[in-house]
């Protein structure tokens, strides 16, 4: 998958759910932080509600904005007790890119409190140019605001780059970005709103991804 020129020159990679396996983590963190708020949460709840934008949920629970901050504080406390993975196939993807000279990005919705952390944990501390962050930006996805700002900060025009990432705001960003897509089934509960984004290519896996890229 390449550009105009034929080459493809930068891959921008979503964190939660496309590098990282991070959904059964993030669904224990609501479960004891809406217990915490005394709001009822269970899966459904979880698969009907869900949006990396979180304040999404929120708001689908009717949170009053006002505890947002407290409940922000207690998510992020639950998630420092839990040691997520890497998904199969994502150190060797991102070795892959490297040594053929694809510049890589990272534009997550997560913090930046948390996400640069992992990515040092996990040994993956020199493959990104760049790590565009939730709080970086003034506008989250589906706005691209994000993945422009790392395209810019690495100097590839986004008709050069593709964005890989398993949630329909991140195929809207790419879409908006004028950058070329790709959609990872993965285990957060947003599986069909994927299919409707209408990626560029649908991956059931980073194999899958990986052969796309080449």
């Amino acid at each position: 998958m390449s550009g105009a020129n034929g080459r493809l020159a930068a891959v921008a990679f979503d964190w939660d759910g496309t590098l990282v396996d991070s959904a059964e983590a993030t669904y224990n963190c609501y479960a004891e932080m809406f217990a915490a708020l005394g709001v009822a949460f269970d899966r459904e709840t979880f698969a009907r509600t869900y949006s990396p934008a979180w304040q999404r949920t929120y708001v689908a629970l009717g949170v009053p904005e006002a505890r947002w901050a407290e409940a922000d504080a207690m998510f992020v406390a639950a998630y420092a007790r839990q040691q997520v993975k890497l998904l199969p196939g994502a150190r060797e993807l991102l070795r892959e890119l490297r040594e053929r000279g694809v510049a890589m990005a990272l534009v997550t919705s997560g913090s930046r409190a948390r996400v640069p952390a992992e990515v040092e944990r996990l040994g993956l501390g020199g493959h990104f140019g760049t790590i565009v962050c939730g709080e970086d930006v003034a506008r989250r996805k589906p706005d691209p605001e994000g993945l422009l700002r790392a395209l810019s900060t690495i100097g590839v025009a986004p008709e050069r780059a593709t964005y890989v990432g398993d949630s329909p705001e991140d195929i809207g960003m790419a879409h908006a970005a004028g950058a070329r897509s790709i959609g990872l089934l993965g285990g957060f509960p947003n599986r069909d709103a994927l299919r409707a984004s209408a990626p560029a290519v649908l991956a059931a896996s980073l194999d899958e991804v990986a052969s796309a890229l080449r």
